[in-house]
């Protein structure tokens, strides 16, 4: 049996449980809220929107939602497929509940 964690997505304040397993990002600090999703390619690379309104490009590693504390803000795997050349894994900001 998997490990169910409660998340709580930040836009709609709607709670979904998810398997530990599933993989999370951190938070960067400049990222802008209001946009909520985040894009990983096959290189470690996360994309997202900087509160500045700019399109960011940082090396970033995949944790396991196991490995996050109550209350923890992070992007959580939209999907369990590991991402590719033509399809980045998308993230969308949760908090652990």
């Amino acid at each position: 049996m998997k490990r169910m964690i409660p998340i709580v997505d930040l836009k709609s304040g709607t709670v979904s449980d998810r398997p530990g397993t599933t993989l999370t990002l951190d938070l960067p600090q400049d990222f802008d809220r209001s946009e909520t999703i985040a894009e990983l390619d096959e290189q470690s690379r996360v994309r997202y929107l900087s509160v500045q309104g700019k399109t960011m490009v940082k090396s970033s590693f995949p944790r396991p939602l196991s490995w996050r504390v109550h209350g923890e803000e992070c992007l959580v795997s939209e999907r369990a497929a590991a991402a590719t050349a033509g399809h980045p894994s998308k993230y969308s900001l949760f908090a652990v509940e």
